[in-house]
């Protein structure tokens, strides 16, 4: 199995990331999302046309299947590792397998059109897979991956110049929505990319003591619709951290 050292910034630094074999992870789902569309094949046959499989079909079946499971299994072990899922990577495919599986059972015309989507939104999600893989965000839940709370050892005023200096370290830059320093809030947007129509980057900032804030940093897409990011507002959030980080003395909240 192929072992990386990859340090995380921002969560558990210094922690050795087993990233599996993306080769024996990949084949091992092929292999299973084949032997579900071939079992959904078989299975949708035997329904159409009122024959019930014959005992030596059924036993020719499990010795053409059995193996298959058992090396797909073998592969998803070996491959899996701290990076990939079965929910989340293997699953998608599967499914799709499964449905193309079950062309007999649906209308033709809205069969193409969920084929279609399939062949569209799959590989656009895996590209998204991939790249919160290589961000080592992959493990982390939405709710944290775009969300940061931390807290700054300076005065209110200092911190609060440094959220909206903080915004040169994004890439592409971000532009200021509003800014009110009476209520703490900024509110900022980046431009558009090849990734997404841009993000929605804010700032809560509170103070906790005359030499402590607290600020909490949000970045979600600009579009709703928009459910896939490739790891973009979690690359946001780790470049402001990293920025106050440098310039000012910093604990993680969460």
């Amino acid at each position: 199995m192929i072992i990386y050292k990859n340090w995380i910034t921002g969560f558990g630094s210094g922690v050795l990331k087993d990233r599996g074999s993306p080769l024996w992870f990949w084949l091992g789902t092929c292999i299973l999302a084949l032997i579900v569309f071939m079992c959904t094949v078989t299975i949708v046959q035997s329904i159409r046309t009122c024959r019930p499989m014959t005992e030596r079909a059924f036993r020719g079946m499990l010795v053409v299947v059995t193996p298959l499971l058992l090396f797909s299994i073998y592969c998803l072990r070996r491959g899996k590792g701290e990076v990939y899922s079965l929910k989340a990577d293997t699953l998608p495919l599967v499914a799709v397998s499964l449905h193309i599986g079950l062309a007999g059972f649906i209308p033709p015309t809205i069969w193409s059109i969920l084929l279609n989507l399939a062949f569209i939104l799959t590989p656009v999600y895996l590209l998204h897979r991939r790249a919160l893989r290589k961000m080592s965000a992959v493990n982390i839940p939405r709710s944290k991956r775009n969300r940061r709370v931390v807290e700054l050892e300076c005065p209110y005023d200092e911190a609060f110049n440094l959220c909206t200096l903080a915004l040169n370290a994004v890439k592409g830059g971000a532009k200021i929505l509003s800014r009110n320093k009476s209520t703490g809030l900024i509110t900022t947007k980046t431009g558009a990319t090849i990734y997404s129509w841009g993000e929605v980057i804010t700032f809560n900032i509170r103070r906790v003591s005359d030499n402590r804030t607290r600020i909490e940093i949000t970045s979600k897409p600009a579009n709703i619709i928009q459910i896939l990011d490739y790891g973009k507002n979690f690359e946001n959030i780790e470049k402001i951290v990293a920025f106050l980080k440098e310039k000012c003395n910093l604990k993680q909240i969460n």
